[in-house]
């Protein structure tokens, strides 16, 4: 059985760290690949013989940022199937709108709290596997302030 891929595209190694914390216990199902830049993940998206099933996408990265690297990754066909939620410290309503406009599946704050952190990540493995717009939907719903859903 293939492992379900998660992508994290952020220019934060802190950020990585937290992450690959999260999502520890999962590494039988579950390869978290990283890459600190938008050209880096396109580098590594066209390089991949199995697609991600789901992609995390800082929003605010130098040079290129999240917005920029969605827009380009749901321009190309052999992406437009693979979900992306955006992520970022702000939630200004004008990222948040613009994320949805470009395609994303979700924006998710950043949550400060490695708990909150860890549920989150632990949900939306869950979501990979069952249904990613349900699990969504309802971290929606328990984190109104820090998850926004766009289906």
């Amino acid at each position: 059985m293939n492992k379900k891929i998660i992508l994290l595209v952020d220019d934060d190694y802190d950020d990585l760290e937290f992450f690959k914390w999260a999502m520890a216990g999962t590494e039988e199902t579950f390869s978290l690949k990283f890459v600190d830049s938008g050209d880096a993940a396109l580098r590594l998206l066209s390089g991949l013989e199995q697609l991600p099933d789901l992609i995390l996408l800082d929003a605010g990265m130098p040079k290129m940022n999240g917005w920029e690297l969605l827009k380009q990754i749901k321009m190309d066909h052999r992406f437009t199937k693979v979900p992306i939620i955006m992520m970022a410290t702000s939630s200004r309503r004008q990222g948040i709108e613009q994320a949805k406009l470009l395609g994303a599946k979700a924006y998710i704050i950043k949550p400060s709290d490695f708990q909150e952190l860890k549920s989150i990540m632990n949900q939306l493995c869950i979501g990979i596997q069952t249904n990613l717009d349900n699990t969504i939907a309802s971290l929606r719903c328990n984190l109104p302030e820090n998850i926004y859903n766009f289906n």
